[in-house]
């Protein structure tokens, strides 16, 4: 078995080109994961997607690939991550590969109650230890950042 990070930029959603790319692997009968989908905010902005897909030959998944590029499917490299330094206290610099915590609640005592905290960004920094998440108001002068998606995975790297 074997695997492959694939990448899809555009008007994912009203274009059904992520449904048309999902039901092509899925005809295909191999494991995918959607490892990642960032949807444009405006309808101008474009989106991103990122599918694990597991093939049974490298062969197979060279196919499915050469398939999908009519969608604009490629496969995503591996190259090392990029970290850049932060110049300004609680500010991620410009590309920082930033996520937003969905705004949460809990049910509790019959009344939905916000959690604190659940509005943050995070982003990731390289500490001594290795990378680490951080929230983007606790960044420090001098703090590097991740940018760009280079050299990073999710948790889809296992077979589901």
């Amino acid at each position: 078995m074997t695997s492959a990070l694939l990448e899809l930029h555009g008007h994912l959603i009203d274009s059904l080109i992520l449904a048309k790319v999902i039901d092509r692997i899925q005809l295909s009968g191999y494991d995918y994961v959607l490892a990642d989908l960032r949807v444009g905010v405006r309808k101008q902005d474009l989106s991103v997607a990122q599918i694990q897909v597991w093939a049974p030959s490298s062969e197979e998944l060279e196919a499915l690939v050469t398939e999908l590029r009519i969608h604009g499917v490629h496969l995503v490299a591996n190259e090392e991550a990029e970290f850049a330094p932060v110049d300004q206290a609680g500010r991620a610099p410009q590309d920082a590969y930033a996520r937003y915590m969905p705004v949460s609640e809990v049910l509790y005592k019959g009344r939905w109650t916000p959690v604190q905290g659940s509005r943050a960004v995070w982003v990731i920094v390289l500490r001594n230890a290795g990378p680490e998440l951080v929230r983007e108001q606790d960044l420090a002068v001098g703090d590097k950042v991740l940018v760009g998606q280079r050299g990073l995975r999710s948790g889809a790297d296992q077979q589901p």
